[in-house]
């Protein structure tokens, strides 16, 4: 059983880490940032309540505190990778330290390898260090992860990324290709692509949970298809981003909990053109990534929206998108509905092959999908 104190200690490296995450994709004044180096001040304060200051050291690839070996995740790796990128095999933290000096060491966390920084203690932050030798970092590290720790740990970067869509800002696509490249090497670690999604997740920001349960049920769809490299990571960033036009729609819409009446039902239906127009005018993202933000809710037989003038073919990605759409839909507890079990939704599915879904595509999907675990927790995300 984790200790208080371990427990403090885990919570300060994630928020150290996942503030240099953020700080990379804009700076060390972004209110995520700032937001997230405050709550790192409070569980430092919550340590220094039984240790007189935080001693770190690095041996042997090891993060050690108290001469013990810190448990791994991805945030004590990302630390420990930063730490030994840039020579520091020994950092100590004094209890006077004040948040000008967190953020300068948040700065340093936050530097690619090939950004040279002049490595200086402060008042209250205290380095030592060694020869320095570059290391793989990235996606190369969240392979050895599992879905869960990635996505807990990517939640605050992912939500804020979509929060700079909503404010009308640019889509960094740095972070989100990060992200989907954590995810499709840990599908690549796995026998059964689909025992991968069993642990989907079940936070309640909307945006984040859905977009990410929609990219690993895609993923685990591609996989069983036989799709690899470039292909697949397009089409978890397409999942990940199909909603994105959602983000131009009143909040008021979005969450209302019952039916849509008439007018806000028609402005619903433009967030696939607004998300389409969004992506395409936004540099790095694939095309694949514009298709499907137009075409997920298009249906198989072209009943759905938007509507086009002429017979349109639609990509398998939106097809996929489609069917794990309607299946994270009817998974989801909502305040005025209940979820399906397993047996409902194969059920419901199966009279939606071939009109609203692809049917070939279903039939694959529920005749993997059926082997899942039934006990697995539902999200809190109803998709429209």
């Amino acid at each position: 059983m984790i200790s208080a104190q371990d427990d403090h200690l885990q919570k300060l490296i994630r928020l150290m880490t996942t503030a240099a995450a953020n700080a990379a994709l804009y700076h060390t004044e972004h209110r995520q940032v700032l937001r997230l180096s405050k709550q790192a001040l409070n569980e430092l304060h919550q340590l220094f309540n039984v240790h007189s200051n935080i001693t770190l050291k690095v041996i042997d690839e090891q993060l050690i505190f108290t001469n013990k070996p810190v448990a791994k995740n991805l945030a004590v790796d990302r630390l420990l990778e930063a730490l030994t990128r840039n020579g520091i095999s020994h950092l100590q933290i004094e209890p006077g330290v004040y948040t000008e000096e967190l953020l300068g060491f948040i700065n340093l966390l936050s530097k690619s390898p090939d950004k040279q920084i002049d490595i200086k203690s402060s008042e209250n932050i205290h380095f030592g260090q060694v020869e320095v030798r570059y290391k793989n970092s990235g996606s190369q590290q969240l392979a050895e992860l599992n879905l869960a720790e990635i996505a807990d740990y990517e939640a605050d970067r992912f939500m804020d990324i979509y929060q700079t869509v909503r404010n009308k800002q640019k889509l960094e696509m740095a972070g989100i290709n990060e992200i989907v490249n954590g995810f499709v090497s840990e599908f690549n670690s796995q026998s059964d692509a689909f025992m991968a999604i069993a642990p989907l997740r079940s936070m309640d920001e909307y945006t984040y949970t859905h977009s990410t349960n929609i990219c690993m049920l895609n993923l685990a769809q591609a996989k069983v298809l036989g799709i690899e490299g470039q292909l697949l990571n397009d089409i978890g960033i397409a999942a990940m981003l199909h909603d994105v036009g959602k983000m131009f729609i009143s909040p008021d819409i979005l969450s209302k909990s019952g039916q849509l009446n008439e007018e806000e039902w028609q402005i619903m239906q433009q967030h696939p053109r607004l998300g389409a127009e969004y992506l395409l005018n936004t540099p790095g993202v694939p095309r694949l990534a514009v298709v499907t933000a137009f075409e997920h809710h298009m249906r198989y037989d072209n009943a759905g929206y938007p509507k086009t003038a002429h017979p349109w073919q639609q990509h398998i990605c939106s097809h996929m998108t489609a069917i794990s759409d309607t299946y994270d839909a009817m998974r989801t507890h909502r305040a005025y509905e209940e979820s399906l079990d397993i047996d409902q939704i194969i059920s419901i599915m199966l009279d939606l092959a071939g009109n609203k879904l692809h049917p070939q595509l279903t039939y694959s999907f529920l005749q993997v999908l059926s082997e899942l675990d039934k006990s697995s927790e539902p999200s809190n995300y109803s998709a429209r």
